[in-house]
């Protein structure tokens, strides 16, 4: 039984930006045939073709997944439990190298602050043997007048020596000694 048709016209679906229309979707009023929107063909005739095509191919898609079925899957799953364990074990190493590299950043930053310090000391020693320099230039020089004067004093107890002899030599002939 079909059902009458109005006599009223329907407004025309209107498509908003993005959305198809009924009619490019395929389902117009009931007056209108339902399309197939990529093949553009009618439902009624679509339908029993493709249910014609799948009943045609069910054997070949049935042995299909019997060959499917009958590979050997253990290999498989062997081979993707190696790859997960394989894989926890890269991420274990992973780890292990983050911590050594953590170490190693603190490590190096502990250097760093040991250099600084090291290069405080140097200063410091630096700044001593700068002292030490300058006292020791001191002691060179007061070395050097001591030496002088004790030449000076050298010589003037050569010279009183001699003077001495002499006034000696000088007395033991007015005194007539030979």
């Amino acid at each position: 039984m079909t059902r009458p048709r109005r006599a009223t016209a329907a407004p025309a679906p209107v498509a908003t930006e993005g959305n198809p229309s009924k009619r490019e979707l395929g389902e117009s009023s009931a007056s209108l045939p339902k399309i197939l929107p990529v093949t553009g063909e009618p439902i009624h005739h679509t339908i029993p073709l493709l249910a014609t095509r799948i009943a045609r191919h069910e054997d070949r898609l049935n042995d299909i997944v019997n060959v499917i079925n009958g590979l050997p899957c253990g290999h498989i799953t062997e081979d993707v439990n190696n790859l997960i364990i394989g894989q926890m074990a890269v991420e274990s190493k992973v780890e292990q190298i983050k911590t050594e590299f953590s170490e190693s950043m603190e490590f190096i930053a502990a250097l760093c602050s040991a250099n600084v310090t090291m290069g405080d000391v140097l200063t410091s020693f630096d700044h001593e043997l700068e002292q030490i320099s300058a006292q020791n230039f001191s002691l060179r020089r007061a070395i050097q007048e001591s030496y002088a004067r004790e030449r000076t004093r050298d010589r003037t107890i050569e010279t009183l020596t001699t003077k001495i002899t002499e006034l000696q030599r000088r007395m033991d002939e007015v005194s007539g000694k030979p």
